[in-house]
């Protein structure tokens, strides 16, 4: 049962806790207009990223817990992400399991935006400690940690400042 817990528990890599860079530091120089238009630009972006991350996050969490996928989980996660997810759920529930988590460390390492700013990378790392429990909520074995670091893949919803989560591929 629990060697399939870890692939099961990719997506919670998928978030980041709460939180950006936070200053808005000014140089003594003005840059030109143009840049300022551009790092601002890459700038809202990168929020954009954190913030889907954030809320793909919540939904994995929700996910682990009940098995199924609730209605607004496209707002975060699409593609081959969101079928992995839905594909272990089912195999949970077939089981007879569900899974809490106990704690939860993780860290964005970096986020690289395509040049033609219609996808993201993100490689986060995490380490998590989850219970098995079964349907009723009784644990159904001992609490297990988990370390591990991803490639996700976002992609830009049009010409928004959105993004969904697409795909991810563990790395260790």
């Amino acid at each position: 049962m629990m060697t399939r817990l870890g692939p099961v528990l990719i997506v919670l890599l998928l978030a980041i806790a709460a939180g950006c860079d936070g200053g808005n530091e000014e140089s003594a120089t003005q840059p030109s207009p143009t840049a300022t238009t551009t790092e601002s630009g890459q700038a809202a972006l990168d929020r954009a990223v954190r913030s889907t991350l954030t809320a793909n996050r919540r939904l994995s969490v929700y996910v682990l817990w009940n098995n199924r996928i609730p209605p607004w989980a496209t707002r975060s996660t699409r593609g081959p992400a969101l079928a992995g997810l839905r594909a272990a759920a089912a195999d949970r529930r077939k089981k007879g399991i569900r899974v809490r988590l106990l704690s939860d460390r993780f860290q964005v390492v970096s986020i690289r935006l395509d040049p033609s700013y219609t996808k993201a990378t993100a490689i986060a790392r995490g380490r998590q400690r989850v219970r098995p429990n079964r349907l009723n909520g009784t644990p159904a074995g001992r609490s297990v940690e988990l370390n591990e670091r991803a490639r996700i893949e976002l992609r830009r919803l049009g010409r928004t400042n959105r993004f969904v989560v697409w795909r991810v591929e563990l790395l260790d």
